[in-house]
């Protein structure tokens, strides 16, 4: 048996490295998205107010996520997970290129169609990519059941904040230095590469996995070995899910404006560009992710499992303590002359995102890919993401209401529906002994 994290099926190499680069071309967008619409019209920008650009980020993500719900229903039922990643991935870039004409000087109604055509693309080519490509490792676990399935989704989750990373510094901050178009454009490469690379290379390393729809194979021995309790125990993780992602993707809207307008950024006599900011909690993932797993290889060679209940508590925690950094950068700028805060209180906090993320989301997504009965892991995988929208939504929402109440009255909230969260979530697993060993990596591998 194979425990190394490297040590993993190629399948698994070429749908993460696939991720790569739709994951690339989404911050990519993402991290202009809110400074293009807010941004004048003289400064190359579409001149929207501050509110209205958060309230489109927040529509726009919110629906990004909810939408891989049908898009898995529609994989599990039709298309099968391979035409779903290619039919979701010629979405998304139709959709960033749409973005990139709508920037050459285009004004009044084919400006406006083009970026909501764009923005709509990109939706539905999510809504259809990401549970199907998230499924697919799965898929790959399920004819290799003596691997550890939670390495294969470490790997994956690593792909997805190198690509978020490279994304955000190459298209967002090339968007925001020399002009949102040119954003726009690598973000259509990157998806354009990945695209490529998947089509080439599939048939070699995946082989017939994920080409028909779950639904019309046989049920599987497999399929009738998931415990009783395993969908009440995948929907109580993910309705907590919701609350950690209201609160980790302020990062989009809110603090990128914090950043931006409050943040001493100047290094060496140079303004590092907002979106930089954004690649500091996905660069702490891809540090501490492998460490991560090789301390919990060593727990449980000791017999020692912490269930994913566990690690859901701490990464809410670890949000929360993140925010009082956040807390403290306000505070510093109120009793600034400049009005600015130290950049290390960004830097500190979203190191905390970090920790955060490594605890939540590759758990997460293995369990629900390892619980799920095989005909319904698209449906499910997409639920989840519908929580990561609802909470890409709420971030949005939500974030209209930090200016007209101070930014540290807003996080205070923050913070506290992040520990009596972590609170409830803890009561509730206390009080569910079947639930919890439903979930416990004890019961399979991981």
């Amino acid at each position: 048996m194979s425990t190394s994290l490297w040590r993993q099926p190629a399948g698994v190499y070429l749908v993460a490295a696939a991720e790569f680069w739709e994951r690339f071309s989404y911050y990519g967008m993402v991290a202009l998205l809110v400074l293009f619409l807010s941004t004048a019209t003289a400064d190359g920008g579409l001149g929207w107010s501050r509110d209205q650009a958060l309230q489109t980020y927040g529509i726009f993500a919110g629906l990004a996520f909810c939408l891989p719900a049908a898009g898995g229903w529609i994989a599990d039922r039709w298309l099968g997970e391979r035409s779903g990643v290619l039919l979701g991935g010629l979405g998304i870039l139709l959709g960033n290129l749409s973005l990139f004409l709508m920037t050459w000087g285009l004004q009044g109604a084919l400006a406006g169609a083009l970026l909501f055509a764009g923005l709509g693309l990109i939706v539905l080519g999510t809504g259809l990519l990401k549970p199907a490509i998230s499924t697919l490792v799965g898929r790959v676990y399920d004819t290799r059941p003596e691997l550890p399935r939670t390495a294969g989704y470490t790997i994956f989750l690593m792909c997805i904040w190198m690509g978020s990373v490279a994304g955000t510094l190459l298209a967002g901050a090339l968007g925001e230095l020399i002009g949102f178009r040119w954003g726009f454009l690598v973000s259509s490469l990157g998806m354009a590469a990945g695209l490529i690379l998947y089509v080439v290379k599939a048939p070699t390393l995946l082989g017939d996995i994920g080409r028909r729809p779950a639904a019309a194979g046989k049920a599987t021995g497999l399929e009738a070995s998931r415990p009783p309790m395993a969908v009440p125990a995948i929907l109580l993780l993910t309705a907590f899910t919701a609350i950690y992602a209201t609160a980790f993707y302020q990062k989009a809207g809110v603090l990128t404006l914090m950043v931006k307008s409050d943040t001493d950024r100047m290094v060496g006599g140079v303004e590092l560009p907002a979106s930089v900011f954004l690649t500091i909690s996905t660069i702490g993932f891809v540090i501490l992710a492998p460490l991560f797993e090789v301390a919990l290889a060593r727990l449980a060679a000791r017999a020692i499992h912490i269930d994913p209940y566990l690690k859901q508590i701490g990464a809410l925690l670890a949000l929360a303590v993140g925010y009082a950094f956040f807390l403290g950068a306000a505070a510093q700028s109120g009793q600034s002359a400049t009005g600015l805060h130290s950049a290390w209180w960004i830097v500190a906090g979203y190191l905390c995102f970090s920790v955060g993320d490594v605890l939540i989301w590759p758990p997460q997504i293995s369990t629900i890919s390892r619980l799920s009965p095989p005909r319904l892991t698209g449906l499910l995988i997409g639920v989840w993401y519908v929580t990561v929208g609802v909470g890409n939504y709420l971030a949005g929402f939500l974030g209209i209401y930090a200016e007209r109440i101070g930014l540290a009255p807003y996080f205070t909230i923050i913070q506290v529906g992040l520990v009596a969260s972590a609170a409830l979530l803890f009561i509730i697993r206390a009080r569910s002994p079947s639930l919890r060993a439903v979930v416990d990596s004890s019961k399979g591998a991981e």
